[in-house]
């Protein structure tokens, strides 16, 4: 799906930062860190980059891990495509074996379509990214993959709860020469790999949840980055497709 329960067991990269942004105040607080004096610039060059963008377009496929009946784990994939403008236009698309999930975000208006079943919904939502997707969250328990990337303040909210963060070197995500961090909090270890060429992308992440059973992994790679992507009204506008139900937000992604 498009979006994630974020009260689940497994969260993606957005799991965290969410309570962060929720509160509003956890960056503020005195922390005690131990960060590898290489690793800290590195991410802050990402996440100024990221900030100062004005639109952008990329795509992340991932792989979580989850136990099934048998207690086992296995793999689920997920690709989504994701176009944004700020302050206050989003538009994504998602294929998994769940289904094909699609959203349109323009000034105070989010749908969210489910493309299998043909059914929509449309909800009033706040004028600006972040606060729309703190209004999903906060009403829904949903957040967007990779949504952390979008709503600025990247570097006080990715390092908000980390504890330690070690520089690993340089490695190669495909093609791409790479700044390897690694970061640990409390639940969580989690790694970035950053492109070291001209513009400080990030190209991986991969987040190990140490404290669930078997230790499951959530790993997303991002590519076909576009930091001035052709974009349109048309984009961010929801057109209903033949025969499309329209239902309740509550409706179509389930109770809170």
């Amino acid at each position: 799906m498009i979006w994630t329960q974020h009260l689940s067991t497994y969260r993606t990269m957005i799991g965290l930062i969410v309570a962060t942004l929720s509160a509003g105040c956890s960056s503020t607080q005195t922390r005690v860190r131990e960060i590898d004096p290489q690793a800290e610039p590195v991410l802050k060059q990402m996440c100024d980059l990221l900030d100062g963008t004005k639109a952008l377009r990329f795509r992340v496929r991932a792989m979580m891990e989850r136990p099934i009946e048998t207690g086992q784990l296995a793999e689920f994939h997920r690709m989504s495509e994701i176009t944004m403008v700020r302050p206050d236009r989003l538009s994504t698309d998602t294929e998994s074996a769940d289904g094909r999930w699609s959203a349109w975000y323009r000034g105070t208006t989010l749908t969210i379509l489910d493309r299998q079943d043909n059914v929509y919904a449309t909800e009033t939502v706040p004028g600006r990214l972040d606060r729309m997707l703190d209004y999903m969250a906060e009403e829904y328990d949903l957040v967007m993959p990779m949504a952390d990337l979008l709503v600025g303040e990247t570097y006080d909210s990715l390092l908000a709860d980390v504890d330690s963060g070690s520089y690993l070197g340089l490695h190669s995500v495909g093609e791409v020469h790479c700044h390897h961090l690694l970061f640990r909090q409390e639940n969580i270890e989690w790694q970035i790999w950053i492109d070291a060429g001209l513009q400080p992308l990030p190209r991986k992440l991969v987040i190990m949840y140490t404290q669930e059973p078997d230790e499951p992994q959530y790993i997303a790679t991002l590519d076909d980055w576009d930091l001035a992507p052709a974009w349109s009204e048309e984009t961010f506008t929801f057109t209903p497709p033949t025969g499309a139900k329209s239902v309740a937000m509550s409706d179509l992604i389930g109770e809170k």
